[in-house]
Order: C-alpha cells, then sequence, then structure tokens
C-alpha cells in the first residue's frame, strides 16, 4: 500500500513540476524531466553551471523510477521511502511552497455540479533510535462535514485532478475552517503514533545505557592514567571534554525520537460522487 501512495506522489510531483510522464505501467515510471526539475533533483551541478556560464541549451535526464518491489531489479531508479532521492523531492516542496489548490476534472451530466473541499496534507514521520525508520501520512479531511481519510493520496486519481477548475462546476464553501481542521489533522497524526510498537524505543535506551557505561569505564581509565603521568588540570579538562563530546555523539546516535514534516498540503475539490467514494473506501 505505501508503494502505491508513492507511486501516485510521484506521479502527481512530476506533473505539477511539468515533466512529461513518457511511460507509467505496473509501478515503472519513466520521466522526461525538464531543465528546472534536473537541476533540482538529479545531482549534476557542474553540468548546469556550465550550460548557464556558456548561454547554451540544457539536456534534462530521462529517468526510470520503479516502486514496483517486483520489478526493482528492472533498469531504472528503485523509489521507496528512506531513498534520498525521494527525500530530495521532499525538500523542493518545502522550499518551493506547499500549498496547492487543485480541481477534480469532471464533465457535468446536465446543469452545474458542486465540488466538494478537502484538505489533503502529505506528511513525514521519522522514528530515530538504533535504527531509522521513515513513513508518509497522507489524510484528506472533508471540510464540509469533517470526515477524515487515511491514505488519501492512493485513492486519488492524478490524472483526474488539475489546477483549473472545468465549465459548469462551482465549490461549496467551507463549513470547517482552516485552523481547526489543521488541529483535527494534527490530532489524527499523534493519534495514529501513539497506537504505533514502541519497542524501539525501549531497545534504543538499553543500547544507549550499554554504551554509556562503556565509555565511562574507558574514560575513568584513561583519566587516571593521564593523571598519573602528568598532575595536570588542564590535562584532566581536556580528557573530561573528549569524554563530553563522545557522550554527546552517542545521544545523537542512540536517542529515540520522533518528529513529523509537513512535506505538502493543498485543498482539493472533489465531486460529491467522487467524495462518497472516499468515505465508503472504495
Amino acid at each position: 500500500m505505501e508503494q502505491a501512495a508513492l507511486h501516485n506522489f510521484l506521479h502527481r510531483y512530476f506533473t505539477a513540476n511539468d515533466c512529461d510522464i513518457v511511460e507509467d505501467q505496473d509501478g515503472v515510471m519513466t520521466v522526461q524531466l525538464t531543465d528546472e526539475v534536473d537541476e533540482m533533483l538529479m545531482n549534476r551541478p557542474f553540468y548546469w553551471h556550465y550550460v548557464k556560464r556558456m548561454g547554451g541549451q540544457g539536456m534534462p535526464m530521462k529517468v526510470t523510477f520503479i516502486t514496483n518491489p517486483e520489478k526493482q531489479e528492472e533498469k531504472g531508479e528503485w523509489i521507496h521511502f528512506g531513498s534520498p532521492r525521494l527525500h530530495k523531492m521532499f525538500q523542493t516542496l518545502r522550499e518551493k511552497g506547499r500549498i496547492t489548490r487543485q480541481y477534480e476534472q469532471v464533465t457535468p451530466s446536465q446543469g452545474q455540479t458542486s465540488l466538494v473541499p478537502w484538505l489533503m496534507i502529505n506528511a513525514s514521520v521519522q522514528y530515530k533510535g538504533t535504527q531509522r525508520k521513515d513513513e508518509v501520512l497522507s489524510i484528506g479531511l472533508n471540510l464540509m462535514n469533517g470526515g477524515m481519510i487515511p491514505g488519501m493520496m492512493e485513492k486519488i486519481d492524478p490524472n483526474k485532478i488539475g489546477p483549473i477548475i472545468n465549465d459548469y462546476c462551482f465549490t461549496l464553501t467551507p463549513m470547517i475552517r482552516m485552523p481547526s481542521a489543521i488541529k483535527r489533522v494534527e490530532q489524527y497524526i499523534n493519534t495514529y503514533i501513539d497506537s504505533q510498537d514502541h519497542s524501539w524505543s525501549v531497545d534504543a535506551l538499553q543500547q544507549l545505557e550499554s554504551e554509556k557505561e562503556l565509555l565511562s569505564y574507558f574514560f575513568r581509565h584513561d583519566l587516571e592514567n593521564e593523571v598519573e603521568q602528568e598532575e595536570d588540570a588542564e590535562a584532566k579538562e581536556d580528557a573530561e571534554k573528549r569524554y563530553q563530546d563522545e557522550l554527546n555523539k552517542l545521544e545523537e546516535r542512540f536517542q529515540p525520537s520522533i518528529s513529523v514534516e509537513l512535506i505538502n498540503a493543498g485543498v482539493l475539490y472533489f465531486s460529491q460522487e467522487s467524495s462518497m467514494r472516499f468515505i465508503k473506501g472504495k
């Protein structure tokens, strides 16, 4: 399910950045990048510096991204939660602006069609201990009735939304104000995190205490030797400083923590039919 949501995210990311989706089938997506996206993602600073300096025409890359686990050995770049390329995409979203407004592209059968506003938030949850785990939560909140849908990104067809509202469509005014909507999503994320298995944090704390005891043992040994060889307050101070530096490194490495970062957010407008389908889980 996570990989399906990721594939949906990639499609929306590249479409929003005006990249051509050359091929998209069964978890394999080939994308013709634009100059801007190539420069942002592909780590070719010297190439683009040269192109700009010479005033020439750049040649952005065509890249195949793979999200299907069964095809990760095929030619292309395997993308998963935690891969550096994906985090680079998250970073560009944070730098360029996080808020978007999109409309479902519907063709009214007769008369005007109302579109229901949804707040959609994509957030990255980072669990850090002896190992690191990243997870992306995608939450949709119906701004008319407060219905909340987890895994929202998986339910949206990126080919059926766009930045321009169709003719004969109009948007409904939200009944839930944005500050209240954001607070509801925050509460959902906190409740979700609290419900997870946190045994990893206990393991991390145990490992931290073990490493601190070992460090303390060697510190006392080294300090005693240095004091015997040179009864100097400066030598003792240097040894204590080294100990504190190593202790800080251990804390940074093993201290369990959970952080949440906003990737992007937007108000998306969907037809009544689509909104009911989301609520029913279809």
